[in-house]
């Protein structure tokens, strides 16, 4: 399946009904058109980017939709009674969203239970659940800055994100509506000129936090309400100036129609997933969407609207909203089960018109005409709460037979120890005879994403965007031995082992860690860098470590790595303190190995990575050049993770050797505590004898 790195979208709910210029509502066919361009755009470009690389801009479309239309009745509403009924608003919304979004939720939670690896599961019941509550956005954002999930399969819900941040919107945009009435009764001056003022502050405002988000932390911006509910601003402060714009005149239609279409049509085809996004370059489909319905609002029949208003786009424009609902868990839970390519991604993901037609005459319909339902908002919205608890009992369910860690330990690599008597441990010969090809694995590859050290869960490793130092210490607090782990997170994964071996020692470990981040003055992300100089400015004031362990998973090519890497040791050596390099372990270019072994069970041996496929680590000639320029010992324990002459092997004495892409799974460090120990020990910065660290010195799990 060819995958994405731009979220899915969804297209706008509500029906094109908008105010005519004598005042009456009547269906906006181009609105409608619209609609089938937005949600062509998206479902060309999940099916492949190369079919329409901006495709993501459907999104900025739908929004503006979305914010149009819905505005637009709660001024007519405002304007015929005087007041909003939040009740009568939240009735037509849950009639509306809720029939196709639970069917949908509901039959993607089986299916991926049914289809999807068993490592999925756990995150599929949350998502499905946060989605449900209309809140899966921020679940997303925070994934998307969780430096853990870098092997990570998109949400087969992951579409729904976008519904969530415009049900946020109108939870809060009704009720500021409300308070600017109760305001401006008393007040001279039309009403919609204050509703105008405060769509336009809206937008404003979350324009500027969007720009500024997308520069510091574009992942977590692509999801973040308050960094994308401008656009459906924009479609409000439309709204507003609906009746100015049914003023104009043809000429000035035809023109501001034909080149919002053309803006469209433009950004879909010139950007793609390199733009950064939300920031100024989303206003070109946004102010082209506007600029479509505000000239629809005088003439819809202009050259543009007509082309619009063809009757397949208005057919599937209808069907949009649950078009969108369908594809995008067809690609994914499709594509876990076969090898799709371009053409078969796209044929996929079109079998969502037929299901939309389907569940618009068979679900959707029926409950949004329902007379019940329609004439009793109360009961309308206790239908909603039972399909969204119905969504929440699955998800439940789904989550609650989902695999967890156990915490046990096998040998790993301590069966590699050819004499453990020995004073030094060589690589038993023929190792293959202690890889494991099939059978149970410690981790179960289904969680091996959350076998992680658990400095994680004390927030001890900073995320992008953050530089501050923090008091992060471990081992024998009370030690007059510091010793700090420097670096990202390939550093980070040597954490449990490290812990172990300073409470043995007597050590004082401080943990200055960040995503992404090699210990450098130089090059990398923009905040690498401060972060590096504030550490420093720390030891300089409070005093520096004994002792320092540096690695990092950055590869040589980086610019101004090598040389911000050195600066920054120099300066630290300059304190007092000794330097020690871990190499990077070996780190197959490939996808994620252990969903590999969980696909393949009883043939672990076809996910072992190839020599030649960069099995010293990404990090490792960066790691080797600065060991040579500052002559620093090297701590290399790659003969435990990847011994012998064939591929590196993805398990080892029941213990499935690597998580994400690139990190060892804690358990596997765990095993390998031993042989770092006696590294120490050798190299002189340990006190334990080596004699005295044998293979039973392996940490208790801490999970349980």
């Amino acid at each position: 399946m060819t995958t994405t790195s731009r979220p899915s979208q969804h297209p706008a709910a509500e029906p094109g009904a908008a105010p005519a210029p004598d005042g009456r509502t009547r269906l906006r066919r181009d609105i409608e058109g619209l609609r089938a361009v937005a949600v062509g755009t998206v479902l060309l470009y999940h099916a492949s980017s190369s079919l329409l690389p901006g495709g993501f801009v459907g999104v900025d479309v739908f929004f503006v939709i979305s914010g149009f239309l819905i505005t637009s009745l709660l001024l007519r509403e405002a304007a015929r009674d005087g007041r909003i009924s939040l009740v009568d608003f939240y009735a037509r919304r849950a009639r509306r969203l809720l029939p196709a979004a639970s069917l949908v939720l509901v039959v993607t939670a089986l299916a991926g239970w049914a289809l999807l690896p068993r490592s999925a599961h756990a995150d599929l019941a949350t998502d499905v659940a946060s989605a449900t509550v209309y809140a899966v956005n921020w679940t997303l954002a925070a994934r998307s800055v969780d430096y853990l999930a870098e092997a990570a399969t998109p949400s087969a819900v992951q579409h729904y994100w976008s519904l969530s941040v415009e049900e946020q919107y109108y939870v809060v945009w009704p009720l500021l509506m409300l308070v600017v009435l109760a305001l401006t009764r008393r007040r001279r001056g039309s009403v919609e000129r204050w509703f105008l003022a405060t769509a336009a502050t809206v937008l404003g405002v979350s324009f500027l936090l969007g720009v500024l988000r997308t520069a510091s932390d574009p992942a977590a911006a692509y999801f973040t309400s308050h960094t994308r509910v401008w656009e459906l601003a924009v479609g409000s402060v439309l709204a507003c100036l609906a009746a100015p714009a049914a003023r104009m005149s043809r000429a000035a239609a035809e023109v501001l129609a034909a080149a919002g279409l053309g803006a469209i049509v433009v950004a879909a085809l010139t950007l793609d997933s390199a733009t950064p996004w939300p920031g100024v370059a989303a206003l070109l489909p946004t102010l082209g969407a506007a600029a479509v319905i505000g000239a629809g609002c005088a003439h819809p029949a202009s050259w543009a609207g007509r082309l619009l208003g063809l009757g397949p786009l208005v057919w599937l424009g209808g069907l949009s909203y649950a078009v969108y609902l369908w594809h995008w868990p067809l690609l994914v839970i499709g594509g876990s089960v076969w090898d799709l390519g371009t053409w078969s991604s796209l044929g996929l993901a079109l079998l969502a018109v037929p299901l939309a037609w389907l569940t618009r005459h068979l679900v959707e319909d029926p409950v949004r005409f329902h007379r019940g339902l329609v004439s009793r908002p109360g009961r309308a919205l206790a239908a909603g709460g039972a399909a969204m608890a119905l969504c929440l009992v699955v998800a439940g369910l789904l989550w609650a037979g989902a695999p967890r860690l156990d915490g046990a330990t096998g040998r790993g690599a301590t069966a590699l120890v050819a004499e453990p008597s020995a004073d030094r441990w060589e690589v038993v010969d023929r190792p293959a005879r202690f890889f494991t090809r099939r059978g149970p694995l410690t981790p179960d590859p289904a969680v091996a994403t959350e076998d992680v050290p658990a400095y994680y869960d004390d927030d001890c490793q900073l995320s992008p965007g953050e530089t501050e130092v923090r008091p992060c210490e471990y081992g024998d607090t009370d030690g007059t031995t510091t010793v700090a782990l420097l670096g990202d997170s390939k550093m980070g994964q040597w954490f449990t082992a490290f812990d172990a071996i300073a409470r043995e020692e007597g050590w004082r470990l401080q943990l200055r860690l960040k995503s992404a981040c090699s210990f450098t003055l130089q090059g990398l992300e923009e905040d690498c860098a401060p972060y590096a100089r504030n550490v420093l400015d720390a030891y300089a004031a409070d005093g520096a470590p004994d002792v320092a362990f540096v690695s990092q998973g950055s590869p040589a090519d980086e610019p101004g790595l090598l040389e911000g890497h050195r600066e920054a040791l120099e300066e630290l050596m300059a304190m007092g303190t000794r330097v020690v390099v871990v190499d990077d372990n070996p780190s197959p270019r490939r996808a994620a190995t252990y969903r590999c072994v969980e696909r393949n069970p009883g043939r672990y041996g076809r996910c072992d990575t190839p020599r030649g496929e960069d099995v010293d680590g990404y990090g490792s000639e960066t790691l080797a050049l600065l060991a040579d320029r500052l002559d620093l010992p090297v701590v290399d324990l790659d003969r435990w993770i990847c011994p012998g002459e064939g591929a590196c092997p993805s398990a080892i004495g029941g213990v499935l050797v690597l998580r994400q892409g690139s990190h060892l799974t804690d358990t596997f460090v765990r095993t390998l505590t031993p042989m770092l120990h006696r590294e120490l020990s050798e190299a002189g910065v340990a006190r334990t004898p080596v004699e005295q660290i044998t293979v039973d010195d392996v940490p208790p799990s801490q999970v349980g």
